[in-house]
């Protein structure tokens, strides 16, 4: 349990950094971000990070009040842990001596979010190396992030209908992965691209190409990857092999 308070702040910084560095900071700042020198602060970057991607629903650094009526922020604890302090070798002990069973479920939790961010991060990874602007990279990633009830309010352009050949919804746990082919208008050939976030919305600016080609080829590789999925405890909620696909 110690090793793992004190690893808390280790994810949720480089994750922050990543997309501060890559996403959000103006160029000038990057020798110095990289450099290591101080003012490098994880508070600052998160603020940004928030502000851009979160639309400021991030809740690091939200006072919150504890039972004795003192206010502490998320953002405290990781430091405290970080630090290897005395009140986390307190925390530690207080857990281990009343079993820790009621912390299984929350550190399962807390690890399944770290999962997904690896997940996003090869879903920005991939739109980087298929050759996207920066800015669809950002727009993707902060969808990603975007919760639910949040996209009632997000109104989607109207795009042209494009000949749907296959796809598919599943779902695991909480995440939501899309797998479609379908042939643009005025395309020759077809393209099989994928989205994997935590809600069912996707549209041009966050599915990943995973190549284009024959119908037929990209079937065979539709279903492979289908299988495969599946394979991983992923579940089909459902298929549309005839309906018209909005991009």
């Amino acid at each position: 349990m110690f090793a793992y308070l004190t690893r808390w702040r280790d994810p949720e910084e480089l994750y922050h950094r990543v997309l501060y560095a890559l996403l959000i900071a103006p160029a000038s700042h990057l020798p110095h971000i990289f450099s290591g020198d101080l003012p490098n602060g994880f508070s600052a970057m998160w603020r940004k990070v928030n502000e851009v991607i979160y639309e400021g629903r991030g809740e690091l650094l939200k006072e919150r009040t504890d039972p004795g009526g003192r206010t502490f922020t998320a953002m405290d604890l990781l430091n405290q842990h970080a630090h290897n302090s005395y009140f986390t070798m307190l925390m530690t002990f207080g857990i281990v001596r009343k079993g820790g069973n009621e912390w299984k479920a929350y550190v399962q939790k807390h690890v399944e979010s770290w999962q997904r961010r690896v997940e996003y991060l090869n879903h920005i990874e991939g739109l980087f190396r298929i050759g996207r602007d920066k800015t669809v990279v950002l727009d993707a990633i902060t969808n990603m992030h975007r919760p639910l009830e949040a996209w009632k309010d997000v109104k989607q352009p109207a795009t042209a209908v494009v000949k749907l050949v296959r796809s598919v919804l599943l779902k695991k746990g909480a995440r939501h992965r899309y797998l479609v082919i379908d042939q643009p208008a005025g395309m020759t050939g077809f393209r099989f691209r994928l989205h994997v976030g935590d809600t069912p919305n996707w549209d041009e600016k966050n599915l990943i190409l995973v190549r284009t080609g024959a119908q037929e080829d990209l079937l065979k590789a539709f279903e492979a990857d289908l299988e495969a999925v599946k394979e991983e405890g992923w579940i089909e909620e459902g298929s549309w092999p005839s309906a018209p696909h909005r991009d």
